[in-house]
């Protein structure tokens, strides 16, 4: 066996074991000569599969307790310093030799009740160092106390800090603090007493080191020959460890996967300083902090990248939690794991000791391995579900006291929407450093359109989020509708064109609102939606839900005349042999083309004013139903969303109007400015008050007018406002992988 003693003191121990039955306590000798060393072994238990001693030559502070077998309130305690030689070997069980630098750190079983005293240590290491600092203090300093024995118990308490960059390579290594307390009443194998059938120190005991006779039978006398215990220091990592290795995943090609200039990994709000209580090994967290960067390992055959770092244990991961743990920016993609992420890897795997049903608390001596496949993300999963209209009736009105209702969006029903084209913008304004809340740069050119393939009654579509350095704006269209680009703008459109009402004429835009919009969606003539549109969205595995919208207005036209017997009674309607002839009703002065941006969906008319345009006529003939009144189907229109009113322009046709033309005479009747017509009562996406005038179609509205007419003119208006139901696309799912 390798020799385990000090040379110096190698003999003195064998001279005072084999001496006469005198206490050896004399507190008042000068020659150490006449006193016996407390001598000690030592091992880095830093693994859970090996014991051995230290691998580089390591320095050791400790504190020395000694208390009175005879009375436990006396106690006397002292710091000292050793050295722990390397262990050439490095096998299973065996140590390293401890040698103190100089005679003056030698602590004597003599000044500490000599057979009498029971003696604790507690001591700290880092592995391999014999230069330690932290806390702008060396590792000894760091103890309480000194080198004279004290009558009072000294603190056990160690304040230890880990860097924030942790990336040099030798940072980890020299904050990979470890600690000793299984020398102590309730410790573990750390006293080794002497064997005389063996003549060596190989009998492993609990608890305190102690003075043992030689005689240890149970007549043996009370005093006696005898030998004191070796101490066999145990060391224990006090800190926990995480371990990252990032593979690369769907999306990168060869030569990418780079983190930028001067980052890697980093934990968030991990605990970097604290105090560890050597004698109990619990430590008490004073400060948090991000560590900022990990050490980079050698990278593996099948990993991109290995990293790891070090903290104070008891950090608290929570099942279900969302805050981020990591976060990495590889290839100017920015990557988040979060506490639910890290708590369903390791829920379950062995070494898991300290959780609870939704949480597991990081321990010391434990190092976290995480193995994560990193992706580009894929925006995948896009349906649509087109609902239908909903018609709000009203009852009559007179012509100067209108009803109009302009509530949207019941959301109760549909059909899926198959129809579509799915574009996006990049917001060029963001990059990581940027609240994601700004993105709102939405106009642009609407160029990149998603090629999708339906799967399992969803859409998939070829997408990236190429970086983190693009938001994007998410727009959808009525398939096949062709993109303009506006140059005066630089926010591209499409061209809209009043007409039937019909699929041809029933435009759509989509975008994503923000999540606190309410229905209905307001429209802002000047702005178009932009004040609940939502701001461009980063990478992400969140849901996106598009709201598309009608982009026209209906107007829909209604006659009733009196009774017939009624002088007042106009034919709606007549039949000459075979042919029925119906009233014709026309919008007249009004813009027929339009656009609408794409970024905000802001509707403009375009071109000359249209003198007169014929609604469709109804297919139902005369509706006798009524008891009071005869009235036709609706005549139908599809127009451009406009004001009824404009303050430039020719100021005979400022207005906008309608003709109606009865089948008896050629008789017309004429409303040249519908823009007074107003409103009985509150309501509606615009904010429509009572008595008011409706001096604006709005976008995704149905507006139904109904004329009385009487050979004395119209009598009657009523208008009701019927609802057009949003369109949603839900279900667009973007993830980290693909």
């Amino acid at each position: 066996m390798k020799n385990l003693f000090y040379p110096l003191l190698f003999a003195t121990a064998l001279v005072s074991a084999a001496c006469s039955n005198d206490l050896e306590n004399d507190d008042n000798a000068t020659d150490p000569s006449n006193k016996t060393a407390i001598l000690f072994v030592g091992e880095d238990n830093s693994s859970a599969t090996t014991r051995y001693g230290f691998a580089d030559n390591t320095l050791i502070a400790m504190h020395i307790r000694s208390t009175n077998a005879t009375n436990a309130s006396k106690i006397r305690e002292t710091r000292t310093y050793a050295n722990a030689l390397k262990d050439a070997t490095q096998k299973t069980d065996t140590y390293s030799e401890i040698k103190e630098p100089s005679d003056d750190n030698v602590r004597y079983w003599d000044d500490a009740f000599g057979r009498y005293a029971q003696l604790s240590v507690f001591a700290v290491a880092v592995p391999g160092t014999t230069t330690v600092e932290n806390n702008g203090k060396t590792l000894v300093n760091l103890l309480a106390g000194g080198a004279a024995w004290s009558d009072e118990k000294l603190s056990e308490a160690i304040d230890w800090t880990v860097s924030t960059d942790q990336s040099g390579s030798s940072t980890i290594n020299n904050e990979d603090l470890t600690y000793s307390n299984n020398i102590s009443k309730d410790g573990e194998g750390g006293a080794k007493a002497y064997n005389y059938t063996d003549n060596d120190y190989t009998t492993v005991k609990a608890g305190y080191l102690l003075f043992r006779l030689k005689d240890q039978s149970e007549n043996a006398s009370t005093d006696g020959p005898g030998k004191f215990d070796q101490g066999n220091l145990k060391f224990n990592h006090a800190l926990s460890r995480v371990t990252i290795t990032l593979n690369k995943g769907t999306g990168y090609g060869d030569g990418s996967f780079k983190f930028t200039t001067s980052t890697n990994v980093t934990f968030l709000k991990a605990p970097i300083e604290g105090s560890l209580n050597i004698e109990t090994g619990t430590w008490t967290t004073k400060t948090t902090a991000n560590i900022t960067k990990m050490y980079t390992t050698e990278t593996s055959s099948s990993a991109a990248c290995t990293l790891n770092a070090q903290m104070l244990p008891g950090y608290v991961i929570t099942d279900g939690d969302d805050n981020n743990v990591l976060e990495f920016i590889i290839d100017d993609n920015k990557y988040f794991i979060t506490q639910d992420m890290m708590f369903d890897a390791l829920n379950g795997k062995p070494g898991i000791t300290e959780s609870t049903a939704s949480t597991i608390t990081m321990e010391k001596g434990r190092n976290y391995v995480f193995n994560i496949t990193v992706g580009k993300s894929k925006i995948i999963n896009v349906t649509a579900t087109l609902e239908p209209w909903t018609d709000v009736t009203a009852t009559d009105q007179t012509m100067d006291n209108s009803h109009i209702s302009l509530s949207l969006f019941t959301n109760d029903s549909g059909s899926a929407c198959d129809n579509f084209d799915l574009y996006r913008l990049n917001d060029a304004s963001m990059d990581i450093s940027t609240e994601a809340s700004k993105a709102k740069n939405w106009g642009g050119n609407y160029t990149d359109k998603a090629e999708k393939e339906k799967k399992n009654g969803k859409w998939e579509t070829k997408w990236f989020f190429e970086n983190n350095k693009a938001f994007y704006h998410f727009r959808t269209v009525n398939a096949g509708t062709k993109i303009k680009e506006n140059d005066s703008d630089t926010d591209d459109y499409f061209v809209i064109e009043s007409g039937k009402q019909d699929e041809a004429h029933d435009y759509h835009w989509g975008a994503p609102f923000n999540s606190s919009t309410t229905s209905p969606i307001v429209y802002d003539p000047a702005t178009g939606y932009v004040a609940n549109l939502s701001p461009a969205i980063g990478a992400t595995n969140s849901i996106i839900n598009l709201i598309e919208l009608h982009m026209m207005s209906n107007i829909n036209v209604v006659l009733r005349t009196t009774k017939d017997e009624s002088k007042d009674h106009v034919a709606l309607e007549t039949t000459t042999g075979t042919t029925t002839n119906q009233c014709e009703v026309s919008l007249t002065y009004f813009y027929a083309t339009g656009k609408v941006n794409m970024g905000n969906g802001l509707v403009s008319t375009t071109g000359s004013l249209s003198t007169s345009e014929a609604f469709t006529k109804p297919t139902a003939g005369i509706n006798t139903e009524d008891a009071t009144y005869n009235k036709t189907g609706k005549f139908t229109f599809a127009v451009v969303p406009q004001a009824l009113v404009r303050t430039t322009g020719d100021k005979d046709h400022l207005y906008v109007g309608i003709t109606i033309k009865t089948p008896d005479n050629n008789q017309y009747y004429v409303v040249k400015k519908l823009s007074e017509i107003v409103a009985t009562a509150n309501g509606g996406s615009q904010n429509q008050t009572a008595n008011s005038a409706v001096t604006f179609w709005y976008p995704n509205h149905n507006y139904t007018y109904t004329f009385t007419l009487t050979k004395a003119g119209i009598k009657d208006v009523t208008c009701t406002v019927e609802k057009w139901v949003d369109v949603t696309a839900k279900n667009q799912d973007i993830t980290l992988e693909d």
